[in-house]
């Protein structure tokens, strides 16, 4: 079995992604992959690692701590995955305080498993190949590649310049990824908690996903050129505009938000119907749904299964895989 640690240098870069992408492309190839996330300060309500079980195989968090005895529970559940998968993948646990992808957690799991450390960077400003390389400098040879994650498209070429900083110090360079518009998706589950609505018309799938929104107004665009550009859309506009509502509900448009408090008409709600687009009604005003909209960042994560398929397609234009699990 071949233990794969997906590190990172702080919270927030991407390694739960990373890690279900990779299991994602390993699988592909017919090969057996369990995901882990076995040492968790929340313990086994951790939300990454109940989803690599459920979703991977893998076992839920054993421990919360950075003690050996924690050390060694986590290493004894990763090996408990080899009677079932050839390649193991785990996510370590940012610690508390100290050094985020060398930290005594991924040394511990390093030592206790042989592993090899796949380090994580979430693309910034303030990342630079000195910064990089002395995070993961003392990695060594555990060292299996340096993945920054989450570059906007206008910062591409800064970070390609980063990696090969890396490369020509000596630091294996994996790959940069983009932000990616899929992986900030939110479901419709989540988008009627984070506003607060109800629904007119409930989703079939309340775990289908939303990428976009537009706000319908007055636009001057026609309506197949505005709301025809984009698939896994939400139209946000007021209930009162049902010219608008119809001309959304023509395209690709999975979801109606609309604003103000009143129902739609009940041509509206026929079509919708029809058409198998929910319809979530907000007391707020557009303006105000579009601020909020703007705010839920926080509320995107990664559990879910065509975020993994669409990290695992960034990662197979990107990476070389037989290296990473050499």
């Amino acid at each position: 079995m071949s233990v794969l640690l997906v590190a990172s240098h702080g919270p927030g870069a991407g390694k739960t992604s990373v890690a279900a992408g990779l299991a994602t492309l390993i699988a592909r190839d017919g090969v057996s992959v369990s995901v882990c996330k076995p040492l968790s300060p929340a313990g086994r309500t951790d939300p990454d690692a109940v989803y690599f079980a459920q979703s991977f195989r893998g076992g839920v968090a054993v421990a919360s701590g950075d003690d050996p005895a924690s050390l060694d529970a986590a290493a004894s559940a990763v090996r408990s995955l080899s009677g079932i998968s050839e390649h193991t993948l785990v996510e370590v646990a940012n610690p508390v305080a100290g050094s985020g992808a060398a930290s005594p957690i991924t040394a511990g799991l390093v030592e206790r498993l042989s592993a090899r450390v796949i380090a994580v960077f979430g693309y910034g400003g303030d990342l630079t190949a000195v910064a990089a390389s002395s995070a993961v400098a003392p990695l060594g040879d555990s060292l299996a590649g340096v993945i920054v994650n989450q570059t906007p498209r206008y910062r591409a070429a800064a970070a390609s310049r980063l990696l090969e900083e890396l490369a020509t110090a000596g630091i294996p360079a994996a790959a940069s990824l983009p932000e990616d518009r899929s992986m900030l998706s939110l479901t419709m589950n989540q988008l009627e908690r984070q506003l607060g609505g109800h629904w007119e018309l409930e989703p079939a799938d309340g775990d289908e996903w939303i990428d976009r929104f537009l706000i319908g107004g007055n636009i001057m665009d026609s309506g197949e050129g505005y709301f025809g550009r984009y698939a896994h859309q939400a139209v946000i506009t007021r209930a009162e505009r049902p010219d608008i509502q119809m001309a959304s509900l023509m395209q690709d448009t999975r979801c109606l938000v609309l604003t103000g408090g009143s129902r739609p008409t009940e041509y509206i709600r026929v079509e919708a119907a029809k058409r198998d687009v929910p319809v979530l009604l907000v007391d707020s005003g557009t303006v105000a749904t579009a601020d909020a909209i703007g705010d839920l960042a926080g509320a995107v994560v990664p559990h879910h299964p065509h975020k993994a398929d669409r990290m695992a397609d960034l990662l197979a234009e990107r990476i070389n895989l037989a290296d990473l699990l050499a």
